[in-house]
């Protein structure tokens, strides 16, 4: 295996922002739909961006519904004011051997951008791409990646902490990786099994032995 780089979900893999994004959600559709939401009511739809979720449970509201969850989801990001242990010393690693990093995330450009600036993690990604109002589109997104970088498939993995995650890693083509550390994970969830990590130490004892110095 001669990898060059590796490609990263942010919500649940990087940090615990499921939470906050479920509670945000919960308030933001309570107050423009008028009755509570279950979390599987919620995460039914995740993969789609916060646009295209609302455009999807709140048609006639769903720019203010926006709007207002963007406002609410940056009041409480102190509710996940860090990433996982070991994460920044696991993506400093990787930036310490010279593989190429990038970030492919479900969430609209407008949180996932608040997210990485919040955490410090801007520094790490060379591109990152936003979800789609319409699809799951994690797969397009890691093509594009590696088209301008100019590297194969087989020369990238995809970490992410879900099993949308994994079947979209291997329909790019690249490794998947499965980050099972967050107890939202549902990497359980898969037919097949995949490389898996079940604590971000052993994510780091695989990048130490995947790039031997």
């Amino acid at each position: 295996m001669s990898l060059k780089s590796i490609i990263f979900d942010l919500d649940g893999t990087l940090a615990n922002t499921l939470p906050l994004c479920i509670k945000v959600y919960q308030q933001t559709l309570e107050r423009y739909a008028g009755r509570p939401y279950s979390e599987q009511e919620i995460t039914a739809h995740f993969g789609l961006t916060e646009g295209g979720i609302f455009q999807r449970l709140l048609p006639a509201q769903w720019e203010s519904a926006l709007d207002y969850y963007h406002q609410r989801y940056m009041e409480q990001h102190a509710d996940c004011a860090e990433t996982f242990p070991g994460i920044l010393q696991a993506l400093s690693l990787l930036q310490e051997r010279g593989v190429k990093m990038a970030l492919v995330t479900g969430k609209g450009s407008y949180t996932a951008t608040y997210t990485l600036q919040y955490l410090g993690l801007t520094q790490y990604f060379s591109l990152v791409e936003a979800g789609s109002e319409t699809a799951i589109v994690k797969a397009e997104a890691i093509r594009r990646i590696l088209t301008t970088w100019q590297i194969e498939p087989s020369e990238s993995a995809y970490l992410g902490d879900t099993d949308t995650d994994m079947q979209q890693a291997a329909s790019a083509g690249v490794l998947p990786l499965a980050a099972d550390w967050a107890a939202t994970s549902t990497i359980h969830l898969l037919p097949t099994p995949v490389q898996t990590f079940h604590s971000v130490d052993e994510f780091i004892a695989w990048i130490q032995k995947t790039w031997e110095n």
